[in-house]
């Protein structure tokens, strides 16, 4: 087996819980504004003293209604402070917190609710609260609903009054880093959510393993906007490193706002998901197609590209350079104007952003890191750092960390950052460590020489054709989705004679072209048998081919009636798909594809 082990990490203090950071730069630098919200035109600052106040207020009215040590607390909400503020609240209460996506069902809630115990769970609004008190059946250890936008914190802050502050800061010393933090259910492509039990050691150290590839690259001058899940672990992260290093959270009101809040808050640090990078590339393509500059905007996208792979390769090449620095006035510095003009770095989790966009953001001037990782392991396991990036991998391993490949291709690891287990569900917990500890990922993927690992693929996604052929579906649909008419992409062809793909179309981007072309109809179930649309699509289909065997590719194609949806269930709150509903659900449509 080919391994690889990142530097050697100190071990963590019994006190060095999640809370640390936010108490010391409270008693610290009080005035340093930590995080901010949007008010109007504008973010408002909100300083480390004032921040814990809040957190403080809270945990003592958690403790008035009951709370125990160790009690979970479900929490369901949008991104926003209120949210950084309840996490704490939480867990300084001693407390562990059941976070819930806002995009969650009636059955998913009960299920969470139910299964994880929780006392109390807190509602951002009231639509939320009713999918709790609409139950059928009640979770039976749930006693209250509280609802921020109704004044739930409020509420709490008053029963805390008669609480002293010793009484809570009984509760700050007697935590440990092996206490239980958070439950995450997993949003899993297939399956019922499983718990995922993450400590105060597992988080702390991916805070202070992350710290450390952002050493001398980040610091507390920073900002970030934040704008995907908390109840997902990689925003969770990001946000207690940005605590950790005292660096500026502000909290985006949603992701239909962010071209607008950009400029607002003109972020230094941004981290995101494939498909959001994906989105902005696309629509500055189209928007320059649609303004007669297609060819300016393609011609600085292939020279933004050439340039990038040329300086990771220590090359020196006049005449491009002399064209690099031509687009950077005339396109480049727009793009990163759209971004707020202060970016300098970006991360990319939760899913493969490929080596074409990684080099054309590197090439406009925003270098993206790609990291990887799961919620098992608090998440991340490797990361591209700015003195060690290696675009096309994921990184190296992080310090105290093991990566390992099996034989048969699937990524094993190990580190103070793996999850203990499934909660309640012991026969699960067992099926994802091997006899002698590592923990299997359920992904395959390559280390190279020199230890950066690249993934290439989740063994269960592994499709095996009818002539015996392995095809790995990732490639062909990161492929895809860069064509800016394309929102998703899903290849097929388990035991069949040849690969096939479903193509959900961007629901904006077709209605412009349809604009643009004057065609009969704007929408995808209109435009289905299109020639001309058709012939777009095959355009990008050939493209995504040239990336593989001829046995690999992609032979058909089917144009979806709309788009793939969370509230479907057919894309994770982070937009990763789950192939077996979309197969499930089309599966009359892949029928068609294999017809004689």
């Amino acid at each position: 087996m080919i391994e690889a082990t990142g530097p050697t990490l100190p071990p963590l203090a019994d006190d060095a819980h999640l809370l640390e950071p936010l108490l010391q730069h409270g008693r610290d630098s009080g005035s340093r504004a930590v995080a901010a919200y949007r008010d109007g035109d504008r973010f408002v600052d909100v300083g480390a003293a004032e921040l814990l106040s809040r957190v403080r207020a809270l945990a003592k009215g958690l403790i008035a209604s009951g709370v125990a040590a160790g009690d979970r607390v479900a929490l369901m909400s949008a991104t926003r402070l209120e949210w950084l503020v309840v996490d704490y609240a939480i867990l300084a209460a001693g407390a562990v917190t059941v976070p819930i996506y806002e995009t969650s069902s009636a059955e998913q809630v009960h299920w969470i609710l139910t299964d994880s115990g929780a006392t109390i769970a807190i509602f951002e609004t009231p639509a939320m609260a009713q999918l709790f008190t609409k139950a059928p059946v009640a979770a039976p250890d749930c006693r209250e609903a509280l609802t921020i936008n109704e004044g739930g914190l409020e509420e709490l802050t008053r029963r805390g009054a008669d609480i002293s502050d010793a009484d809570l800061d009984a509760r700050l010393a007697a935590l440990t880093v092996d206490d239980l933090a958070t439950i995450i259910y997993t949003s899993g492509t297939t399956g019922r959510p499983k718990g995922c039990m993450l400590t105060h050691r597992n988080l702390r150290t991916n805070v202070i393993q992350s710290a450390q590839v952002l050493e001398g690259s980040a610091s507390a001058e920073d900002t970030t906007l934040l704008f995907l899940p908390l109840a997902h672990v990689l925003a969770k992260i990001i946000a207690l490193v940005c605590v950790e290093k005292g660096a500026k959270i502000c909290f985006a009101t949603g992701t239909t706002k962010l071209l607008e809040e950009m400029p607002m808050a003109q972020p230094t640090m941004l981290v995101s998901v494939p498909r959001v990078f994906e989105k902005v590339y696309n629509g500055a393509s189209h928007k320059a197609h649609s303004e007669g500059k297609g060819a300016i905007f393609d011609k600085a996208a292939a020279v933004a590209t050439e340039w990038s792979m040329a300086q990771s390769s220590g090359l020196r090449r006049l005449v491009l350079n002399a064209e690099h620095a031509a687009f950077d006035k005339l396109v480049y510095s727009k793009i990163r104007a759209a971004f707020g003009g202060r970016l300098r770095m970006s991360f990319s989790g939760g899913g493969p952003l490929g080596e074409r966009l990684t080099h054309f953001f590197h090439g406009i001037g925003v270098r993206i890191l790609e990291g990887y990782g799961l919620t098992e392991t608090s998440p991340t396991l490797t990361a591209n750092r700015s003195d060690a990036w290696k675009p096309g991998t994921v990184g190296r391993p992080l310090a105290g960390t093991s990566i390992k490949i099996a034989d048969d291709g699937e990524i094993l690891t190990k580190g103070p950052q793996v999850f203990k287990g499934y909660w309640h569900n012991p026969a699960a917990t067992a099926e994802v460590f091997t006899e002698d500890g590592w923990f299997r990922t359920g992904d395959v993927g390559e280390l190279d020489d020199e230890g950066y690992l690249r993934i290439t693929g989740r063994a269960k996604d592994l499709i095996v054709t009818a002539a015996g052929k392995n095809v790995a579906p990732a490639p062909l649909e990161d492929r895809l989705r860069a064509h800016a008419l394309i929102s998703q992409a899903v290849v097929v062809g388990e035991r069949r004679p040849f690969i096939a793909a479903l193509l959900a179309l961007d629901e904006e981007a077709l209605a412009q072209w349809a604009a643009d072309t004057k065609a009969p109809g704007n929408t995808a179930s209109e435009l289905a048998d299109n020639p001309e649309l058709r012939s777009v699509l095959q355009a990008a289909v050939d493209d995504a081919n040239q990336s593989v065997s001829r046995a690999e590719s992609i032979r058909k194609f089917a144009i979806l009636p709309r788009d793939l949806t969370i509230a479907d269930s057919e894309v994770t709150p982070t937009l990763k798909v789950r192939r077996s509903t979309v197969e499930k659900t089309y599966a009359d449509v892949i029928e068609d594809l294999y017809r004689a």
